[in-house]
């Protein structure tokens, strides 16, 4: 059988804090004015990305695991469900300061679902654009009340100014958000549980304040002083520098940067990569292009692709940045 990287076709989303730039800088189509998300790799419920390659024509990523496990390997049976999701993100207004809950917390209080353990790697950021991640001290629960209802929680928090290349890990727990002007790709748990504690008196578009969930916040959020960890520095290897990002249950990922050539190999396990810089070809299983995209499948700077399980995957581009996280 033929196993080869297939190109997914996301699904947009449209918040009232989204920006223009996944259109205009990402190439993601939507008829919305503004899209505020991408959901690149998805098996949620109602929002599961579809493979855009003819082999597999309107196959979502469930209906492939359905007639192809072996694409996914063995690891992933582990998992009550699909584990992972990739968006990429783009706030062009402020998030609202949100807290996830833990597995734990989630399947007792939300059905069963999966918690939100996440990451972000910075694709883009305006001048001054910065997050907002954990306390810069210890607070008390009744301190974090008070803060959220005199709008003064944003003080609290570690403002960390933000430019692409940056990566953070946030737990399940750590309050944040994602601040006007930055665009990220976010890798986390399968899930879409989400608690607001402060949404800057922010109404919906029926003119009503969006809802807030203090209540859950309070229980589910680390009020420990928190410390972002640096990535560790990358490794050089024969076309470029690979630099390990995050490794978690639910999800391994790297940066790998590269000029003319990078072979990816899964061995137990999918995985998955988007074009953060760049655009080349993928090469024929053969190894050949003969410098003509059409002999291969064209690559472009925002596209996410599927690797199944047992490919080598060559990857061909005067220069190019891929983001690369598997199970």
């Amino acid at each position: 059988m033929l196993i080869r990287a297939l190109r997914l076709k996301p699904v947009t989303k449209e918040y009232i804090w989204g920006g223009s730039k996944l259109k205009t800088e990402w190439g993601k189509q939507a008829d919305t004015p503004t899209v505020s998300e991408s959901w690149e790799l998805s098996d949620f419920p109602g929002s599961e990305s579809v493979i855009d390659d003819e082999m597999y024509p309107g196959y979502t990523l469930g209906k492939l695991r359905e007639k192809h496990p072996e694409f996914f390997g063995k690891k992933i049976e582990s998992f009550k469900s699909f584990p992972m999701l990739i968006k990429l993100v783009d706030a062009g207004k402020d998030l609202s300061v949100q807290v996830h809950p833990n597995d734990e917390y989630a399947a007792e209080h939300e059905n069963g679902s999966f918690g939100k353990t996440e990451c972000w790697y910075v694709l883009d950021a305006d001048p001054g654009a910065y997050i907002l991640l954990g306390f810069k001290r210890a607070v008390t629960k009744e301190e974090l009340t008070a803060s959220v209802e005199n709008g003064t929680v944003t003080d609290l928090m570690n403002r960390i100014p933000v430019k692409p290349g940056d990566f953070y890990f946030v737990p399940a727990g750590t309050v944040h958000a994602l601040c006007k002007g930055v665009t990220v790709l976010e890798i986390q748990e399968n899930s879409n549980v989400t608690y607001r504690l402060y949404d800057y008196g922010r109404t919906d578009k029926d003119g009503k304040p969006r809802k807030l969930h203090m209540k859950e916040a309070a229980e589910v959020a680390d009020l420990n002083a928190f410390v972002p960890e640096a990535a560790p520095a990358p490794r050089d290897f024969t076309y470029g520098k690979i630099r390990k990002l995050a490794s978690c249950e639910y999800f391994r990922t790297k940066e790998v940067v590269f000029d003319d050539m990078y072979i990816m190999y899964t061995f137990d396990t999918f995985a998955s990569f988007t074009v953060a810089e760049g655009e080349g070809v993928i090469l024929k299983e053969d190894g050949s292009a003969d410098g003509k995209p059409a002999d291969g499948v064209p690559f472009k700077k925002g596209d996410t692709f599927f690797v199944p399980c047992g490919a080598m995957v060559r990857l061909s581009a005067p220069h190019g940045k891929i983001i690369v996280t598997e199970l």
